[in-house]
């Protein structure tokens, strides 16, 4: 019975038909052309045919092909698209044109074929574009891949293949145009390049920029195909990946490394032709909710946030976002925006984050402190840093807190004033809190925290440290943030951390361990047990939290390795430093690495020093890190090792470490030239006494000076010379010399009683 169940559910499995595999097709409109996308299977061929004017034909190559279409016009207009079906046999689909229109299609990341529709006249000679996985044989088989070190000279200059450019992009037709009035073609012939090719590369090379976020465009519409003077340039060969050379290949799959970066800091962004503020009527917060917004103005707008058929009615949508917004309430106006994803207000959605304290990540504002208007405020408060030559047009920044309302001024005002002192403006910040109290009649714990930070930033630290204590010492929302910010403060001044401050961090670490602030909570905590000598407490906990964030470990691991290094008692530290060397490794900056590995030379200990020398992201061509290497090899008694570290190095330091080296290798002249150069006297009478040539230890009476010239001194040899009473006085006086030189050298040798 079990062996025929085996053979029926062996022969289902061998002949049953492969799974379908499902393709969605999403569409877009993007300006000048339309956009569909298909999510394909990995490895399938696919081709792509335009052998009619109003028809485009898309077929793959796998098997059980199911088109997924039921968004494929839900963002279409109908004029280049009129619509999309699926061909006989499930193996492609049908674009349906409105338009005299070219395809262009290619493949982005392997998994997604995007197809392209814009105005143009296709070409019979190249309607057919295949891109099966036999000619993507074929064609690797019988190309051969550029060099990427070649260098290429001539109009465009550069190494490696020529730039590509990105296959995301949208490609630009070049426009054919008569005869420039003001050009001529000794001018044109002059440049060495055409205008047409110049104006086509330029406008390529910025809609590049534009998607980085490189520059701000002010786009102006295009001459239409039908004016008198320009008229469509033929498209002769849809661009693919199949009929891309070698080449272009290489160059693409660079371009899409480098396009794919973070885009980093967003106040950084290069915009040309100047910063381009964000319009002051966009802007005006203060008329966003009316004279009451939570009893007027915003139940209205939600009674009427859907309208027929319960459709988001957009303006409503824009409306309300903005009431919420003036009043402070940024998540609620997100919120809102968020029901209808096809709304474009960056600029409102970027100040209902900044409203709750969040920065603005979408750089919306980013290069705008120095503008006239309302967008200089919204850009420095809602900026982490600023590039180091930006400008701060503090005047725009004051009028329009002013113009703000009391509401909006007491959120965010204490905000406004700590950017300012961030940003080397200590006495605007200062001014803010001074109206903002003045308009308020009291100073609030924001205010005070606010307070806290320009004083810490202006190198007031008893100031500071009075003030986070009080606020840490009562409930608040800023207690948790001023507590770890006063015992940062304290760590930084090598200070003990009280028991107050001490025990809070131990309670709010563990409260707050699974919010937002808990890393930092517990960081704090554990710089107070190490500021205060509990190191077995604090190291016992380094390792606990394997899930927060690695920037957070890492630091608490250079904090509490470079307190320990600098206060703890031999033992201690042996102990901590010692026992989880692999655990501090990629976590420990190199500052503290090369700590803790200096101090583990002075105690006698070179091989776990030189371990803590090969950590991760130590360079070790810097010149400290040498130092430390030589020091390491001449207590391990390798001079010859000692000497390759010291190569190029200057300075007392490498001249000491050198002479050291020198003297264990037996060239005890140059070490005592070195060390007389040092002004080590000791070591260089020493080491010149060794040498055996007195003179270079500089010169000094003294008993080893004194020994050494015993044996330069001559005697009269009594054999050879006839006796006389001149020899035999000279004899008598130089055995009185060396009778109290011997008893002058043992004199400074001798040990002492202890």
């Amino acid at each position: 019975m079990i062996r025929s169940l085996l053979t029926v559910m062996l022969l289902c499995a061998t002949t049953s038909p492969t799974a379908a595999q499902d393709v969605r097709v999403r569409s877009g409109e993007h300006g000048n052309f339309t956009r569909l996308a298909l999510d394909i299977p990995a490895d399938t061929g696919w081709s792509i045919d335009q052998s009619s004017s109003d028809a485009i034909d898309v077929r793959l190559g796998g098997e059980n092909i199911e088109f997924d279409l039921s968004r494929a016009l839900t963002r279409l207009n109908e004029e280049r698209v009129l619509g999309v079906s699926e061909l006989p046999g499930d193996q492609g689909i049908r674009i349906s044109l409105g338009c005299a229109c070219v395809a262009e299609a290619f493949l982005a990341n392997d998994r997604m074929l995007v197809v392209d529709i814009r105005r143009g006249i296709s070409s019979p000679q190249a309607s057919t574009v295949d891109q099966s996985p036999a000619r993507v044989a074929d064609e690797a088989a019988t190309s051969e891949t550029p060099s990427l070190s070649s260098v290429r000279i001539g109009q465009n200059p550069g190494i490696g293949p020529k730039n590509a450019g990105n296959a995301l992009l949208p490609d630009f037709n070049e426009l054919v145009q008569g005869p420039r009035p003001f050009e001529s073609e000794s001018q044109s012939a002059a440049t060495g390049l055409d205008p047409g090719v110049f104006e086509h590369m330029l406008a390529e090379q910025l809609a590049t920029a534009a998607t980085d976020g490189l520059l701000d465009s002010a786009m102006r519409s295009l001459p239409k195909a039908g004016d008198s003077h320009v008229e469509q340039k033929v498209n002769v060969s849809p661009l693919s990946s199949s009929q891309e050379t070698p080449e272009k290949k290489a160059a693409r799959a660079i371009e899409a490394v480098i396009s794919g970066r973070e885009p980093g800091n967003m106040q950084s962004h290069i915009r040309i032709g100047g910063a381009t503020c964000v319009a002051e009527r966009d802007l005006d917060i203060t008329s966003w909710g009316g004279d009451d917004p939570l009893a007027d103005t915003i139940p209205a707008l939600r009674g009427r946030l859907f309208g027929e058929f319960d459709r988001l009615d957009r303006d409503v949508v824009i409306g309300l976002a903005r009431a919420y917004t003036s009043i402070g309430f940024g998540a609620e106006a997100r919120a809102v925006l968020d029901l209808d994803s096809d709304t474009q207000d960056s600029a409102l959605f970027a100040i209902a984050g900044i409203v709750d304290g969040y920065s603005d990540r979408a750089g919306v504002f980013a290069g705008q402190t120095n503008c006239d208007g309302p967008a200089a405020f919204w850009a420095l408060i809602g900026s982490v840093d600023l590039p180091g030559n930006a400008g701060v047009n503090q005047k725009a920044i004051l009028t329009t807190f002013e113009g703000l309302s009391l509401r909006m001024r007491t959120q965010l005002g204490p905000r406004l004033a700590t950017r300012l002192a961030e940003e080397g403006f200590p006495d605007a910040a200062r001014n803010v809190l001074s109206r903002l109290e003045r308009a308020t009649g009291e100073i609030n714990d924001d205010m005070m925290f606010s307070k806290a930070q320009i004083d810490r930033l202006n190198a007031s630290h008893d100031q500071a440290h009075e003030i986070l204590n009080a606020i840490a010492s009562k409930s608040g929302p800023n207690a948790p943030e001023a507590m770890a910010q006063a015992i940062e403060l304290a760590t930084e001044n090598r200070e003990r951390v009280n028991s107050t401050l001490a025990d809070l961090s131990g309670a709010y670490s563990t409260e707050m361990r699974d919010t937002e602030k808990g890393p930092d909570l517990w960081l704090a905590h554990l710089r107070a047990l190490t500021a205060n000598g509990q190191y077995d407490a604090s190291f016992g906990q380094l390792f606990d939290k394997p899930n927060y964030p690695r920037s957070i470990r890492a630091k608490a691991t250079t904090d509490l390795l470079t307190l320990l290094t600098e206060q703890a008692q031999d033992t201690a530290f042996l102990k901590h430093s010692l026992a989880r060397t692999d655990g501090y490794d990629g976590l420990a900056s190199s500052k503290s690495a090369l700590l803790v590995a200096g101090r583990l030379l002075d105690l006698g200990l070179p091989e776990p020093a030189k371990r803590w020398l090969d950590f991760e992201g130590i360079d070790r061509t810097k010149p400290d890190v040498r130092l430390l290497s030589a020091r390491a090899h001449l207590a391990q008694a390798e001079p010859e090792q000692a000497e390759i570290a010291l190569i190029g190095l200057k300075g007392n330091d490498a001249l000491s470490l050198r002479a050291e080296a020198r003297r264990m290798m037996g060239d005890y002249s140059y070490a005592a030239e070195a060390y007389t150069t040092l002004g080590n006297t000791e070591n260089a009478r020493r080491s010149a006494w060794l040498a055996g040539e007195p003179n270079l230890g500089g010169g000094e009476r003294d008993a080893l000076s004194a020994a050494m010239r015993l044996r330069q001194d001559t005697i009269p040899d009594p054999a050879s010379n006839a006796p006389s009473l001149a020899v035999a006085e000279t004899v008598a006086g130089a055995g009185a010399d060396t009778r109290g030189t011997i008893r002058a050298l043992l004199d400074a040798t001798r040990l002492s009683a202890e």
